[in-house]
């Protein structure tokens, strides 16, 4: 019929039809690995049984090993990804309103952000040396490029009538970017720490399993090595665990801090 409204389907109206959803397909796929394991599907050695991924879990758990090598991958994630927005949004943010600066720093950031990051380990690891330092500095570089371009996107995106309203009022250039600018950017901005986010974790992984004496990287690198492939899935399942609430925790985050902001109609 014309201008017809179909109804939303039934399954996105019910509160927490979504996260059931994800709570049955997890389930289901435990189901599968269990029973391709059980019955032989696959061949031998493919995959552990997924009993023996639980019992090097909890023996992981119990001897303490698990929390502090998490606890190690954890830090230096959240110190690489504070480094990277104390240095990304503010030159995004200088890339959208000044064009000089602009032209200067785009060159860097369209030539460096296709470039692998995880190939700077060896020069860090001549300047910083094996630890920690080394992995927060390759995090840092790679959330920084990112959250360069998501927040000067989401600042070109803020409308030109508020900066010339601003302006007419006048706003300082300083106001201007902490009252207006960032604001209007932070959308965009806080897609930017998801990805960087998801960014981090990898690389971090990646760096401990070179270099770093400690992390959840380390530990798979080890039990790979020693071909305990129980524990080393043990090891993945609890960071793809610690991955899946970091993200929801900043989904949630954003929408409470931009349920002021239109765009949060859209937000998943």
């Amino acid at each position: 019929m014309s201008g017809a409204t179909l109804p939303a389907p039934v399954v996105r109206r019910l509160p927490g039809a979504r996260a059931l959803t994800g709570v049955v397909s997890v389930a289901l796929l435990f189901v599968l690995w269990h029973a391709a394991t059980r019955w032989q599907w696959l061949p031998e050695g493919f995959v552990p049984p997924m009993g023996d991924v639980w019992r090097a879990m909890l023996h992981l758990a119990r001897t303490g090993e698990l929390w502090d090598n998490l606890a190690a991958t954890l830090r230096a994630s959240v110190w690489g990804l504070a480094a990277g927005l104390l240095i990304g949004v503010p030159t995004g943010l200088l890339m959208a309103t000044s064009s000089v600066f602009e032209r200067i720093v785009s060159p860097v950031v369209r030539s460096t952000y296709a470039l692998p990051k995880t190939t700077l380990i060896p020069l860090l690891v001549l300047w910083f040396g094996v630890g920690g330092l080394t992995n927060i500095v390759v995090i840092a570089v790679t959330t920084t490029l990112p959250l360069i371009v998501y927040t000067l996107r989401g600042a070109q995106e803020v409308p030109h009538v508020l900066l010339w309203s601003a302006r007419s009022l006048g706003t300082s250039r300083a106001e201007l970017l902490w009252r207006v600018v960032l604001p209007g950017a932070m959308p965009q901005i806080l897609t930017g720490v998801r990805v960087a986010f998801g960014f981090t974790l990898l690389v971090a992984i990646s760096c401990e399993m070179i270099v770093a004496n400690q992390g959840i990287g380390k530990l798979i690198s080890q039990y790979g090595d020693q071909g305990s492939y129980d524990y080393l899935f043990a090891a993945l399942l609890v960071t793809t665990v610690i991955a899946y609430l970091a993200d929801l925790a900043l989904r949630r985050a954003s929408q409470f801090w931009l349920r002021w902001h239109e765009t949060t109609q859209h937000h998943d």
